[in-house]
């Protein structure tokens, strides 16, 4: 990045497009799902401390929950469940969205990669996640919109805990169903958001490794190597990330993929830490959500 100022400033640039603004309109979207509304500027705000988040907590998905807690702890009670649930739908999306553009690839260049024996597992793992991720959740809102007001009826009758639950958790799944195209968009943002870092991640792999880059390769390659940056081992994934990608791109014939990960990795990463500015804003005004504020969002028992 020192050396090539044009490919930092491309970084900046990658990074406020897809990991602040796309996914701030996407997050939009989907907090509509509640009938909430937030404003622009602070969801960018928030955005910025939850990608702070998810680079100091391991596994990659504390600012999720956190963003949610800090808006729905201020929302009427009807509408918190359906904030929450947003944490959780927006991983989802996220992660439909980076299997759709590894799927798109594979569907496009299938029978060309399938003749190479070192694609074959790759691309039947694109296409098993595919069908978990893309199809799954078009069959829960076919299901819930024809069935979910019946499981609704059944669990009003419950006085327990667990049935209290089971009701708000049933009634915010058909709340998130009720806007299948909502849904839809927000996948579409999830699209641009991996296209663009994978569009850049090819770049990279061009200029740090000094070689010959296909799109199709890196599109094979490049959902299964974000993929493993989910398991909650390490911060942000660190050293995760940079061995699954060595492994991946001697798989497509490439070389240097740890080196080219881990200048993606903290072009990406380093920018988060400008996110301790709005979160120390935030804090000023209203203090973290506790373990019991965020169990009295959600009205379930605090956990022990």
């Amino acid at each position: 990045f020192l050396e090539s100022t044009w490919l930092l400033l491309l970084n900046v640039v990658v990074f406020c497009t897809a990991s602040v603004f796309i996914a701030t309109v996407r997050w939009r979207l989907l907090v509509n799902l509640s009938g909430a509304h937030v404003g622009f500027w602070r969801s960018v705000s928030l955005q910025f401390v939850s990608l702070f988040f998810n680079v100091v907590i391991p596994g990659n998905v504390g600012g999720d929950v956190l963003k949610a807690l800090y808006v729905a702890r201020d929302e009427p009670k009807e509408r918190r469940a359906g904030l929450l649930l947003v944490a959780f739908v927006e991983r989802v999306v996220g992660l439909a969205g980076l299997i759709t553009v590894g799927l798109i690839v594979v569907l496009v260049r299938g029978r060309t990669l399938w003749q190479d024996e070192l694609f074959r597992p790759l691309i039947s793992l694109v296409l098993l996640l595919g069908a978990g991720f893309v199809v799954g959740p078009a069959v829960f809102v076919l299901v819930m919109r024809s069935y979910g007001a019946r499981l609704e009826a059944v669990a009003e009758g419950s006085t327990s805990p667990v049935g209290r639950l089971a009701q708000k958790v049933i009634a915010a799944f058909r709340l998130v169903s009720a806007r299948p195209s909502l849904l839809l968009a927000s996948l579409g943002l999830s699209m641009a958001l991996h296209g663009t870092n994978m569009l850049f991640f090819m770049l990279l792999a061009a200029v740090v490794g000094h070689q010959e880059v296909t799109l199709g390769a890196i599109a094979t390659i490049y959902p299964i190597g974000l993929l493993s940056l989910m398991l909650p081992v390490s911060a942000a994934g660190m050293g995760v990330g940079h061995m699954a990608f060595e492994k991946l791109f001697t798989a497509v014939s490439l070389q240097h993929g740890a080196d080219v990960f881990n200048v993606f990795f903290f072009g990406q990463i380093a920018p988060c830490v400008f996110g301790v500015i709005p979160y120390l804003a935030l804090r000023a005004k209203a203090p973290l959500p506790t373990a019991a504020e965020a169990a009295a969002a959600a009205e379930t028992p605090p956990a022990p």
